[in-house]
């Protein structure tokens, strides 16, 4: 499927220039910086290995959109050949040993700029050795300046200065013939004995990069893609790993369809494109803001293989025949153009739906998010669904789903196969009355867990967060509600009961009161309010401050499922436990089972909240000026 080679670097440029050889669509446009450049000449002036080029040949299943290498003139759609692997090497020794035009670089400062590449003939045969000294880069003008541009440090801007100055143009060096008869007369009759130096320079350095020679890698044409992406991966170590969206875009290009656009819109319209519509900035579907556009292609390839899989299953094919649904790396690279355009409609408005029921179960922010990959779940789902997926009862199923996977922290590995499963799966509960979801059933919550959820990174921390806004807690102070425009207008966020402060004062472990027990959503002046103070004493605060009487306050307490009286007595370990016990009831309820009462862990899990160090902090200080 491939064979390994040398070919003289000469004629590798050839067949570049001929447009024979040249680049997917897909290979980034990287420039290599002055001094990368220079190291590279010199590498080849000296004979020195630079690594193998990868390039696939033409004509086979795999098409993919071909271009130039920049700098080439003249345009063949047909190459013979494509370099995978090697485009910045052969780009940058293209532009500077053989185009007539300045290479594209970058100075020290990162700054865009053009140069031609010179020898200098005299150091190149004093110091061999040290040949990096010997290569000069000069701007576009060939006039090399100095002193803020005010003086001439080397004009190379006509031949006679070249050959006055010996230096000999990188650009020459596979044509060299006609400007070495003409270096060779001008100094004739100046210094007819340079015999040496002739030989030195022209015999040794310039012949050293005439017969040099690349070791090249050649995939023929029966490679499949996912072999011959695995492969560019495999010697792409140096460089930026491509996504399969990067690759698909490559692939469907060449059947003149720019995915690239349909995902973000026209060049210069950006926002216009699939992605914008979805997250739309002007509605409430912030927790859409990160989907990426292989999560769309994901939701896009469930569908394509759930749909092959179906067709095929029609057609009298036994279980172990029927072909996987899929999501999985070479199921994105196989999704065909057909494919994804069939899809992609019902997925965009699939993750539209999406955001809705999300924002329904109280996941606003893609922070929330216990898992990013429930999102394409759901959408893929609710692209299938359609109209099926608007009920109530659909709609419970789905939470029961979703509270499992993320309260029993299911997607936390091989998230891709668990994606194949649960689509058919769900589909089949909700729409034909079918068995629950294995991810439903197998689904448990352990009462210890709670002790050990510390950080908000946790699934099942910002799952317990949500579910306690959906269960309708209000704001301490305001006793609203979390709605949409009251969680982004009053930053609300999870923040302790019993403050750290006075939890360490009250010798309290840190593991214990920084437990999701001692926590719930609050908005940023509640927890300003709370500051480090004793419950009893910022409860008084808050009635005082807000006009609440304690009743009131109370009633606004036991939303959150907090006892009243624990707080006003300042007794922790009464309110721990018995809200552990209540977050267990909200959690089995989430479930649809028990909550697994067993103590005692295989290991112990240690969870640091990511900024409670900080939260009294804050709030003592902006007390302190409120």
């Amino acid at each position: 499927m491939f064979d390994t080679t040398k070919e003289d670097l000469k004629d590798i440029l050839r067949k570049a220039d001929d447009g024979k050889l040249q680049l997917p669509d897909f290979q980034r446009d990287y420039v290599w910086g002055d001094d990368d450049v220079q190291s590279l000449i010199a590498s080849i002036a000296k004979g020195f290995p630079v690594g193998a080029l990868l390039t696939l040949e033409t004509g086979g299943a795999v098409k993919f959109k071909p271009r130039t290498l920049e700098g080439v003139a003249s345009i063949n759609p047909t190459p013979e050949e494509l370099l995978l692997d090697g485009q910045q090497r052969m780009t940058s020794l293209f532009q500077a040993m053989y185009c007539k035009r300045p290479i594209r670089t970058k100075n020290q400062k990162k700054e865009l700029v053009e140069r031609f590449y010179y020898l200098d003939i005299n150091k190149a045969c004093s110091d061999s050795a040290n040949i990096e000294d010997a290569i000069v880069g000069v701007p576009a003008t060939r006039v090399l300046r100095e002193n803020f541009g005010r003086d001439v440090k080397l004009d190379l801007s006509s031949p006679d200065l070249e050959f006055e100055n010996d230096m000999f143009p990188l650009n020459h060096v596979f044509d060299h013939t006609d400007w070495y008869f003409k270096w060779r007369g001008h100094w004739n009759e100046r210094k007819p004995n340079r015999l040496e130096t002739e030989q030195m320079f022209f015999k040794g350095v310039v012949e050293t990069i005439q017969r040099y020679k690349m070791p090249i890698i050649r995939l023929d044409k029966k490679n499949t893609r996912e072999a011959i992406c695995l492969v560019f991966e495999k010697v792409n170590v140096g460089g930026k790993k491509l996504d399969a969206f990067e690759l698909v875009t490559a692939i469907y290009a060449a059947s003149s369809f720019d995915l690239r656009e349909d995902w973000s819109g026209p060049t210069g319209k950006q926002g216009q494109g699939r992605s914008g519509r979805m997250y739309d900035s002007n509605n409430p579907r912030r927790v859409l803001k990160e989907i990426e556009s292989t999560d769309f292609l994901q939701a896009c390839t469930l569908l394509h293989t759930r749909h092959k899989r179906l067709d095929k299953a029609a057609s009298g094919a036994n279980d172990s025949d029927l072909p996987q649904i899929s999501c999985k790396r070479e199921a994105l690279l196989s999704l065909p153009l057909a494919g994804y355009q069939k899809y992609a409609d019902a997925v965009e408005a699939g993750f539209v739906e999406a955001a809705g029921f999300l924002n329904e179960l109280k996941i606003i922010l893609p922070k929330d998010v216990p898992y990013p990959p429930q999102i394409t779940a759901l959408a893929a789902t609710l692209s299938v669904l359609g109209n099926d997926g608007l009920s109530a009862a659909a709609r419970d199923k789905l939470a029961q789903w979703f509270w499992s996977v993320s309260l029993g922290e299911q997607y936390g590995s091989s998230t891709e196969s668990k994606l194949g499963r649960d689509l058919p799966e769900l589909v089949a509960w909700i729409t034909q009355g079918g068995p629950k979801p294995r991810t439903v059933e197998e689904a448990i919550f352990q009462q210890d867990r709670l002790y050990s959820l510390r950080s908000r990174l946790s699934a099942a921390y910002k799952a317990l967060h949500a579910l306690l806004m959906r269960a309708g807690c209000q704001d301490f102070i305001s006793g609203k509600g979390f709605e949409l425009m009251t969680f982004y207008n009053d930053k609300v966020d999870v923040h302790h009961i019993f403050p750290q402060a006075w939890c360490k004062k009250a010798g309290i472990s840190q593991k214990i009161f920084d437990s999701i027990v001692n926590k719930t959503p609050l908005s940023k002046k509640s927890n300003i309010l709370i500051s480090g103070d004793a419950p009893s004493v910022y409860l008084a605060r808050i009635e005082t401050k807000n006009g609440l009487t304690p009743d009131r306050l109370d009633s606004i307490l036991r939303t959150h499922l907090i006892e009243p009286e624990h707080l006003r007595n300042d007794d922790f370990q009464g309110f721990f436990d018995a809200r552990l016990k209540a977050l267990s009831r909200l959690i089995s309820g989430a479930l649809g089972k028990a909550v697994v009462e067993n103590h005692g862990n295989n290991e112990d899990v240690q969870e640091a909240d990511d900024d409670a160090d900080l939260e009294d902090v804050e709030a003592e200080e902006q007390l302190a000026t409120a």
